[in-house]
């Protein structure tokens, strides 16, 4: 009998573990991703998914004095442009033929995503 409750409480002690483990990888994620550009473009793409923008050009991130621009295009044409602060925490705004669909943080924008995915 002490063998299997031993046992159990092993078991138990482990799965402990390996979901410990398991929250701390899912914290890493965020800086294996890249850097802050590669963040911005993946809020970019979040947001442009989520907002079910038709997307035919990806947005192509560069980085200028104020912190980032993005450009790309709609299947029809349209411009899909984001900027985002080089400045923590990293604002961000999405906009379709220049009308904002989203302004806020790409933390924000990440954070949503992981909890989505989760």
């Amino acid at each position: 009998m002490r063998t299997i409750h031993m046992a159990g409480v092993v078991s138990a002690a482990l799965s402990t573990l390996l979901m410990l483990s398991a929250c701390s990888q899912v914290n890493e994620l965020t800086p294996v991703s890249g850097d802050t550009i590669t963040s911005v473009r993946n809020a970019t793409y979040d947001v442009l998914v989520e907002q079910q923008v038709p997307i035919l050009e990806a947005p192509v991130c560069t980085v200028n004095e104020a912190g980032f621009t993005c450009i790309g295009s709609t299947v029809d044409g349209t411009a899909i442009t984001s900027t985002a602060s080089a400045s923590k925490p990293i604002d961000l705004v999405v906009e379709v033929d220049g009308q904002p669909i989203y302004v806020g943080t790409v933390q924000d924008v990440l954070d949503a995503a992981l909890l989505e995915s989760s």
